[in-house]
């Protein structure tokens, strides 16, 4: 039953893991209602295209520290649970996985953002 349970989490985590990964390619409420992120990178032309795009992917960015900082402050939790006899110690392992994660997806998104920065400076108004 125990194992039952662990592997059961553990699929739970890497199916949230894999659907946060995702997300970011996946069109949110930040992009223009008309247009999925798809298409507004194949139309970003002009300065504006692109500083739109830096926004977006600012702020995708900001939310990925988010969820590495929310980790941070879980892993204390799980390190108080687990200091009074409770809890799960493997849940530290877990958290700096995930904060690992969120990390490289918000230099990901910096990277994005970056590359749009110059296309921007570039580009016509």
């Amino acid at each position: 039953m125990c194992t039952i349970f662990k592997f059961a989490r553990f699929a739970a985590s890497a199916m949230l893991f894999g659907s946060l990964a995702l997300s970011g390619c996946a069109d949110t409420a930040k992009s223009a209602p008309t247009l999925n992120l798809q298409q507004r990178i194949e139309a970003a032309h002009t300065r504006t295209d692109h500083e739109a795009l830096v926004a977006y992917y600012d702020g995708e960015a900001a939310a990925a520290r988010v969820k590495a900082a929310e980790h941070r402050d879980m892993i204390k939790a799980y390190q108080r649970q687990v200091a009074n006899g409770r809890g799960n110690a493997n849940m530290e392992t877990h958290c700096n996985s995930l904060i690992t994660g969120y990390e490289a997806m918000a230099a990901d998104y910096d990277m994005l953002a970056t590359h749009h920065r110059q296309s921007a400076a570039l580009a016509k108004p």
